[in-house]
Order: C-alpha cells, then structure tokens, then sequence
C-alpha cells in the first residue's frame, strides 16, 4: 500500500471512530465522562445468568457505556423447597466493592447469602445516594431471616408471593404518569408474556407506580415504579424480568429507558433503543364534579362525612383479615413500615383511592346492615380497555366484592360494573358514564352456618335481588366472616372417643353440600393438637371428594365436586372397611383400621384441627351420624332426601338447629378496594336491619 493509501486509511478510520462517539456522546447526553455500570446476576429461575449479560453488552457496544457483570452463581439458595437441603453457610458475591466505582447498580438476585460486610457495601451505596435498577426477584434478594425486608426501603415496594407464570401478565401504564421519561417509546398497554405478577403492595410513600400489571382476572399490582430512598437518588424496580419478557421489544425499551433515566441522561421520545413510537399520548383528565349532599338517615352510622377516615384503616392482601397466602420463604414485611391509619386522600368531600398503596378496612365489622355510598369512575385515556377502566370494588365483610368499573353500556357480566364479581351478573346494566357520581345501595343478611344474602341497587334501580353467595370471591378474606376460631359443630372429647370415633367398626355418615372451592367435611381428629396418623376426614381437595386416614392412605372420588352444585356424600364402615358413594354411586372403598382408644379426638363439621384449619368453603346443609353401617338401600334414600328407618340415628346436624349457630348475626368489616384507577367514594354510611 502506498503512503498516500495509509494515510487515506487513517482518514476514513478515524473519522469512522469520531462518528462512532459523536452518537454515543449523543446517546448519553454530551457527556464526556464515560459511566460505569455494575450488573449483578444472581437466579436460576428466570435467566439472568444469560438476559443480564446481554443488556450489559448492547450497553457498552452500542452506548460506550462501560459495563462489568458479576455473576453471583452458588453462593445462594437454588431449591429451597427441596426436603432436607442444608443451607449454605455464608458466601460472598464476588467482586462486589466494585459497586464504589459505579455510576449505577442494576441487580437480578435471588436467595443468596452474602456475609454481613457485603451488607455494609450495599448500605452505603444508597445512603450515598447513587441510583439503582432491579428486577423481578430482586424483591427477595437475600436468604437470611433478619434481611428477608432488606429491599423495601430501598425500593420502596414488597414481595408477598406471586401469580401464575404461565398466564402471564397484561400492563397498563398509569395515566397520570404517561409522559415519564421511562415510559417513553414504550407500548401504553400489551400483554407481556410468561411471568405473573407479583403481589408487591403497599408501596412505600416514597414510591411513584409507572405501571400496573394484571394476571388474568386477579386484582392489579404494581410492575415498574420509581423511589426515593434519598431526596435525590433515582432508583427503578420492575417484577417482570422473565426470558420471554426480555424478547419483548417494549420491555426492553422500558429496561433501557430506565437505566439512562436513573444515570440522569435524556431519553429520546421514542425511548432509547429507537424502536418505540414517538409520544404521541396526551390525556388532560376532566374537573372532577363536586360529591352529592349527604342524606343519610337520622340512626344510620356515619362511615365517611367528607372530613375524616378515622374510622378506616389500611388493609393489603398480606395483613390480617389475609387475603392470599404468604410465601414465608421470602415475604418482605420486616422491613417497610407499618401501616395503620387509611392511606387514601381526601380531596374536595371525597375519598381519592390509591391504587399500588392497598385498600381501606372498616375498624368495626358490621352484620345484617344497608350500606349506601356514592362512587365516581374518573375517565380514562383510550389506550385503558376492558377489566382495566376505572376498576376497584367494594367487599362485603371483606369477602364479597361488588365490581366498580367503567362498563357503561355494556352487556352485564359477571365481571362487569355491579357484578357479584365472577358469582353473579347485575339484572341490568344501570351504570351511568365515567366522571359522573353514582349511588350504590346494598342490603346484606347473613347468619352463621347459611349463606350470605346480597341485594344490590345501582342508581335505584335493583341489579341483585337476595343473592346467594356460595363462596369468596377474588382476593376476599381467606376465613369466612365471623369466624370465631371454632368449626360448625365440635363434639366433647368424650364423644369424639366413643360415640363419633371413626375407629369405630360399624358407621355411616351422610354429607350434602356444595362448593366451588373445597376444605373439610367432617373429620375425627385431635381437640387441640395437629392432624395426626390416626385423625380421619372427610374433604373436598382440589375438585375431589377425599376421605384421608391420617397421612399415609386416602380414597378418592374420581370426579369433581367443586362446581357448586348439591351433591350426597356418603361413607359406611362395615368392619373396618369404608366405602365412599358419591350421590348413590360407589367411588371406592378402603380399610379403615385404627386403635379404638384413640386420645383427645372431636368429632368436627367444617374444619379438620385448629391448627391446619381446612375450613370448608361453602354450603353444608346436614350431617347425619348414624351409630350402624349403610346398605346400599339406605343410601338411594339418602339421595332421594328420605329419612332411614331402623337407623339409630347418633347425631343429626344442620346450620338452623347448630347449638353453635343460634341464628347469630355474622360480623364482617367494610372494605373499598382500589385496583387500577383512582376511584372516588363519597358519603357513606350504614343502618341496621331489622
């Protein structure tokens, strides 16, 4: 090559290369300090050993922002479900003092079990101020019992347990933060694939919700928000982060867009990665119209005037009243603050509800009551659809939920505005246009060992009228109102060991009941101690009917019992040998052998011991004990709803003549439930019924 060639060479290569940095230097805001961002990837379940890598390379590839990634890979906890698995002791992350040269520390951990100095790293990283980003598992980071809460005040939100994987989850960016720079060039609402979401409520006040997230019909939850550990740090979490959300363009660009917004760089309007639309979304909401005048009755109580809610308290799904169960492995709750008085605002005589913030809870429960309140669905922007517009509900004892959403117009569902949710669609659709002032009516009965009753008037109008509610609906209480910590029935102990005493050689019992859900039938068991080898029981687990002898043996009905039909349950002991018929059609049969001097057992209906509970959800109408086997006579009988002759007949139970029933009034508190929009509530109160 001649000398001219060379220098042409060098020409074309270098003003290649300031090109090169010209864009980056674009890219990254003109600055010419070149930050350095730390990735850590810590799980064996999502991927992070292969997605973070990549995200680390295409930053520094295509940015020139400088990268290091630290793969933390056995110094945590890969199956802690696994029986018997020792727990490592203490092991470091490696390398992770680097996190002092970074400009930014984006985390995808997981149950690891760094030791206490590494703790001290991480400290004083944030208490510096510095900005951080994580994902999904991040929430239960660490293994150890004192640091299960490490990541709450930092990131500002919770892990309690989550949703299905495989149904994946729908977004909805909150309206009244569509212009955040994180949220530019990305996809205003889509269904992002594998991965559920995450139960993260209550967030911290220091955190700001970008997005929400539903998986299937569940209530939302909060997917991607900002916080404010310091006045001035800028720190970002998502609970997605699964392959398949990493394949998607959006979530990338959402991913990116943070990671540029929290190193204080512009994000253009078409997010970072230049694959989104430019903003193109603005939505100013309308004034909202001020409430109606109270008109409440002279001796009705006053729940909410317009001036306080110190008769309300805050309520998430992992507090008591629960509504899911809590993963214990991982749960965050020591470490963010605890929540007592209502968190929502009052605004103008209103109730504004704080989606991403948990619900409010009456402090006293109520029974047999109407209950009156007005309700506003503010409007929404376009790009809201479906079980998204204007959702939250109200929950009868907690349990029972009346939908809120904006569905005028529409053909009444069970999912719909004034649905019994996913139980019962309204009469009608009397729901009136979003930002307008609605009045809800309800009358509720219901006594211990029956059925809740609902009436519900809708802008006066009747949409249910005396509405049987089989069992909870979505995110009510898991324990039924006015649950006492007693069964339906429990015998003396004396009797549990000798008149009711499944052991027994010669029996029958006989069942009806209806659910769709499940829990314990009947059960021979101990008074106070756990379910034991010699405890029996009858119960419906999953869809089937199962009578279970202690741990180790279990009959089976081979067909589903959870469709909330009526359905003849039967088990006859004939010398130690049970046979289950199922409305007159023998299922099986097994043996049945036990000591008969078996210590401190009680014969219960509904519940199987205290401590593991079981406690049916659903309707039992009768049990009947009866002192000799059945024959197959008898049982047709059974079916047929006649009474047996030559039966000595040991115990004859129903809800109405319970000694523990007495036809008492079931308690339960009030519950608003805020799911994805700021719904408004407004003069609300309550009168007995008589």
């Amino acid at each position: 090559m001649t000398s001219s060639g060379s220098i042409a060479l060098r020409i074309i290569l270098c003003s290649s290369f300031a090109i090169m940095l010209f864009f980056a230097s674009q890219a990254l805001g003109d600055d010419t300090q070149t930050p350095h961002v730390v990735f850590i990837a810590g799980e064996h379940e999502y991927g992070s050993h292969e997605t973070v890598p990549r995200i680390a390379n295409e930053l520094q590839e295509r940015f020139g922002i400088k990268t290091t990634v630290i793969h933390s890979w056995m110094s945590g906890v890969r199956d802690p479900y696994h029986p018997g698995r020792s727990i490592p002791d203490f092991k470091a992350i490696p390398n992770l003092e680097v996190i002092h040269e970074a400009d930014l520390m984006v985390l995808f951990i997981r149950f690891r079990i760094p030791p206490p100095d590494q703790f001290d790293l991480l400290q004083k990283y944030f208490d510096a101020g510095k900005p951080a980003v994580a994902l999904r598992t991040t929430s239960h980071a660490f293994w150890h019992d004192d640091r299960k809460g490490w990541f709450v005040p930092f990131f500002g939100g919770h892990y309690k347990t989550h949703l299905g994987n495989v149904a994946g989850t729908t977004t909805m960016a909150m309206p009244d933060q569509i212009s955040h720079p994180i949220l530019r060039g990305v996809p205003k609402s889509e269904f992002l694939g594998y991965g559920g979401v995450y139960n993260t409520q209550p967030l911290n006040d220091t955190a700001t919700p970008l997005m929400l997230g539903k998986t299937g019909d569940n209530p939302a939850e909060p997917i991607a928000w900002v916080n404010k550990y310091t006045e001035n740090s800028r720190i970002f979490y998502t609970s997605m982060g699964s392959r398949a959300n990493f394949e998607n363009v959006g979530f990338r660009t959402m991913l990116f867009n943070a990671i540029f917004w929290a190193l204080g760089k512009e994000i253009p309007a078409n997010g970072v990665l230049g694959q989104g639309e430019r903003e193109s979304i603005s939505f100013q909401a309308p004034v909202i119209p001020k409430p109606p005048r109270m008109k409440a009755p002279r001796k009705a109580t006053v729940l909410f005037d317009g001036k306080d809610l110190s008769k309300w308290r805050h309520w998430d799904p992992s507090t008591d009243p629960k509504a899911i169960g809590i993963d214990e492995r991982a749960v965050t709750t020591s470490g963010g603050p605890v929540y007592d008085k209502a968190r929502w605002q009052i605004v103008d005589r209103y109730i504004e509800a704080r989606p991403g913030y948990g619900d409010i809870l009456t402090r006293e429960g109520f029974g047999n009551y109407r209950l009156h309140l007005d309700y506003l669905i503010p409007e929404m922007p376009d790009y809201v659809k479906g079980k998204f517009r204007g959702a939250g509900g109200l929950y009868i004892s907690g349990r029972y939920e009346i939908q809120l959403l904006d569905s005028y117009g529409e053909t009444p569902s069970i999912t719909g505005n004034g649905a019994i949710y996913g139980a019962k669609a309204p009469l009608k659709n009397a729901a009136k246009p979003a930002n307008t002032w609605q009045s809800l009516d309800v009358e509720y009965r219901h006594y211990k060992g029956g059925l809740p009753s609902i009436s519900v008037w809708l802008n006066g109008e009747k949409i249910h009228d005396k509405t049987e509610v089989l069992n909870r609906t979505l995110y009510g209480f898991l324990e039924p109102p006015g649950y006492d910590g007693t069964p339906l029935y429990m015998s003396s102990v004396k009797d549990g060991m000798k008149k009711y005493n499944l052991n027994n050689k010669n029996w029958g019992i006989a069942v009806r009941f209806r659910t769709t859900a499940g829990g314990c039938l009947i059960s021979n068991a101990p008074s106070e101690k756990d379910w034991g080898r010699h405890s029996k029981g009858m119960f419906v687990r999953g869809d089937q009917l199962v009578y279970r002898i202690g741990w180790r043996r279990a009959l089976y009905s081979g067909s589903a019992v959870n469709d909330g039909k009526w359905h003849n349950a039967v088990l006859t002991n004939h010398e130690n040998s049970v046979q289950m018929y199922l409305d007159g059609e023998l299922k099986g049969e097994v043996e049945n052998s036990g000591p008969k001097n078996i210590i401190e057992h009680v014969f219960r209906i509904g519940e199987s011991t205290p401590t593991r509970g079981a406690l049916f959800a659903g309707q039992i109408d009768y049990v009947k004990y009866y002192n000799q086997a059945l024959d197959y006579k008898d049982i047709m009988n059974i079916v047929k709803g006649k009474e047996l002759s030559g039966k000595s007949l040991a115990l004859d139970w129903n809800p109405k003549n319970s000694q523990t029933s007495n036809a008492k009034t079931v308690k339960g508190p009030i519950r608003l439930q805020s799911d994805t929009s700021k719904l408004h509530f407004a003069n609300i109160w309550i009168q007995p019924l008589k």
